[in-house]
């Protein structure tokens, strides 16, 4: 029998394919390689993700032309077309499902992955084939073992899965071609004064958008109140200790009784202990790892943002090592073998010694999660690699597996153990406390230190009375709450159910990319000009549309085809007739907004500029070689245009640098020749990485003298060893 697989991404071809057997490779185009196991008659066919899309029918391809209402009502207003890329891949399917008996669906083993495999690429084999066998291969990792277990045990098609993905697809379609278009008319008046294009609406990212708004407003119009805490400073040998009064805080109609309070006291010498008492804590290891708990770890320990994280855990996925990353699953079954993974590690430079204690000591059953979705396990690192790894693409793949596989190891191991000594005092018969908490056994944070709190050294006191330093007054202000991250911003998508866990760190650099929100600094986000201009007109006319409970409605009917509980097509319907009552609110209540573009459009354009102009580029550490007093940016301009220039405006010192690849300053590292920063830039080549180094002030004097090495590959006397610049 001839057997056809079809995989998502080419990695995940070729690891099913040689798992299976010896392998030849068969080269359709550039990018489309289909691999045949020999011994099996096996024929693995990679896609490039989704190979199909919802469009407007070219009856509504016009924005002006046609209604955007009956993108709503007419169903035959969007129709699913092939991607500018899938046309080989198509052809590769039809010819392949001629030859074959049965198709196995090979895809990513989640929803975004039964879609494209059960609704994008196998009506093209059933079409070529009517009668061929359909299987599923449904894969939590794409080592060797897993592929052949999963391969002698294929599943019939989750159907609903993909049915799940489907009606998601062409909801966010209809809502997001109907309200862009009608949004973007609109404001048409004010987007041809500003220059844009459109404005962009989407039922998820819309919704986040209004919650943003709302928490910069919160910040915008937060009005600080004073309050005044009294604090004293205590000696104990060599340690300071900090004793707080009872009433802190000291509100402002308490601002007298704090003055008094510390009046009466401030010149005192000795606080007398009246209690000393004593209390220990454990803290338990954590809990497995899902696609969410995973993102927020790793946003939040690493300051890397959530689409930089969720890239580097595919990529670890694609290259075998570490399990599927996009799961709900928190609890391991207990049929798993942890044992194999942990013997793995006993070798390791940085976890060997630990792993050894779990396997001598016998621990090697995981703390408990709360879910089992079924669909895989909690995200597992499956080898134990070296930081110096050949597997390892990007230095960020490094730092995502070194937390994903301290995280895991610590699963298994010992509660750590606080100490918690409480003070009460008295000074002038004024009640003071202190709380003092140390670590009295670290446990599990001996592996994943980034887990442990602040912690006070230990200290034992047996005095019944302590010299007073000082005892201050502060004055102090409350404080507004703190503007989004990365990482808080995926716990709120997670609370309101905007998104799946896969797609959120996606929706974010949506609106980044849309310009509706901008990073203020490496963490911190805050809404745009034009992103609060959106959302405030919107808001007289379509809050319902705006507020989570919409798309949280729509999640949970999108949850109930999946666990067949409802139809794709009711589902579909059922949204459809919700979203047309809240557009025909928007459509007949627009002119709200139209009345003011006139008074606004000026203000408008400046803020708009004034939020993007002072745009944070990289800076070199070593100085511009002609002022020798000022650093270096690295310039990329909206033209895709990169050189180097010096930060100071007088100096118009500027050096080349090349115009493609993924260039990295060195920040530590310095050409031996010059003194200037070395360069590190990576192109790709048949989707490998392929990296080398430049001192762009030598680079830059190689174009007018042939004598000088503008590469650190030709450079006869040093050479780049571990991005550094050393003799050869």
């Amino acid at each position: 029998m001839t057997i056809l697989i079809i995989s998502e991404k080419n990695k995940a071809a070729k690891a099913i394919a040689e798992a299976l057997g010896p392998v030849t490779i068969i080269n359709k185009t550039k990018f489309l390689n289909v691999y045949r196991v020999n011994s099996k008659d096996i024929y693995v066919v990679p896609l490039r993700g989704h190979i199909l899309e919802y469009k407007n029918t070219d009856q509504f391809k016009s924005w002006t032309k046609s209604n955007s209402r009956e993108i709503i009502t007419n169903p035959n207003a969007i129709e699913k077309a092939s991607k500018s890329y899938s046309r080989p891949y198509i052809n590769a399917l039809k010819e392949y499902a001629r030859l074959c008996d049965e198709c196995v669906i090979g895809t990513d083993a989640d929803i975004e992955g039964c879609n494209i495999g059960l609704f994008d690429a196998l009506p093209f084999v059933i079409k070529a084939n009517k009668t061929i066998r359909v299987r599923q291969l449904w894969l939590s990792s794409l080592q060797k073992k897993e592929i052949i277990s999963k391969y002698s045990n294929l599943i019939n098609p989750k159907w609903s899965w993909g049915e799940t993905g489907e009606a998601r697809a062409i909801i966010d379609a209809v809502i997001g071609f109907s309200s862009t278009r009608e949004v973007t008319n609109t404001f048409r008046p004010l987007l041809n004064e500003i220059n844009a294009k459109f404005v962009s609406v989407g039922r998820v990212q819309t919704s986040l958008l209004y919650l943003i708004f709302l928490r910069d407003q919160e910040i915008e119009r937060f009005v600080p109140e004073p309050y005044w805490t009294i604090e004293a400073n205590l000696s104990y040998k060599i340690h300071v200790i900090k004793a707080f009064h009872d009433k802190n805080p000291f509100i402002k109609e308490k601002e007298l009784e704090a003055i008094n309070i510390h009046q009466k006291i401030k010149n005192e010498k000795i606080a007398i202990i009246l209690s000393n008492s004593k209390n220990s804590n454990v803290i338990n290891p954590p809990m497995p790892l899902n696609t969410s708990k995973a993102l927020v770890l790793l946003t939040r320990r690493l300051k890397i943002t959530a689409n930089a994280a969720m890239n580097a855990m595919n990529a670890l996925y694609s290259n075998k090592i570490i399990s599927y990353p996009r799961t709900d699953s928190d609890k391991y079954q207990a049929s798993f073998n942890h044992t194999q993974y942990l013997d793995k590690f006993k070798l390791h430079t940085n976890y060997g010694t630990y792993a050894s204690k779990l396997l001598a000591k016998k621990r090697v059953m995981p703390t408990i999660g709360k879910v089992d979705a079924g669909d895989h396990p909690p995200i597992t690192p499956l080898e134990s690699l070296e930081q110096n790894s050949s597997k390892f693409e990007q230095k960020i793949q490094k730092r995502v597996y070194d937390m994903l596989a301290r995280h895991y190891l610590a699963l298994f191991g010992e509660q750590a153990k606080e100490s918690r000594t409480i003070l009460k005092m008295s000074i002038k018969e004024e009640p003071f406390t202190s709380r003092l908490v140390s670590l009295v056994s670290s446990g599990f944070y001996e592996i994943a230190p980034f887990l442990k709190k602040s912690y006070q050294p230990t200290i034992e006191i047996e005095a019944k009375q302590l010299p007073i330093k000082n005892i201050q007054l502060n004055v102090k202000e409350t404080q507004p709450p703190p503007k989004y991250t990365d990482t808080s911003l995926l716990r709120l998508m997670e609370r309101e159910h905007l998104g799946t866990k896969s797609t959120r760190p996606t929706i974010i650099k949506i609106l980044i990319d849309r310009k509706l929100i901008l990073r203020i600094d490496k963490n911190h986000f805050k809404i745009t000009e034009w992103g609060k201009f959106i959302i405030q007109e919107l808001i007289k006319v379509w809050l319902p549309f705006l507020k989570p409970e919409f798309t949280r409605f729509v999640e949970k009917l999108l949850e109930d085809v999946k666990e067949k509980r409802k139809s794709k097509e009711d589902v579909i319907k059922i949204v459809k007739k919700v979203f047309l009552e809240l557009f025909d609110k928007f459509i007949n209540n627009k002119n709200a907004i139209t009345l003011r573009f006139d008074s606004v459009k000026t203000n408008l354009k400046t803020a708009m500029q004034q939020d993007f102009k002072q745009k944070r580029f990289p800076i070199t550490t070593a100085n511009c070689p002609i002022c020798k007093r000022f650093p270096m940016k690295l310039v990329t301009t909206s033209q895709k245009k990169r050189f180097l220039a010096c930060s100071d405006e007088n100096c118009k010192t500027y050096l080349s640098v090349p115009k493609t690849g993924r260039i990295t300053i060195l920040k530590s590292s310095f050409c031996s020749i010059c003194g200037f920063n070395t360069f590190k830039i990576v192109k790709r080549k048949n989707g490998k990485p392929l990296p080398y180094y430049i001192c762009p002030k030598c680079w830059s004097a190689s174009f007018k003298d042939d004598s000088v090495n503008g590469f650190c590959s030709n450079c006869e006397a040093y050479k780049i060893l571990n991005d550094k610049c050393v003799k050869r």
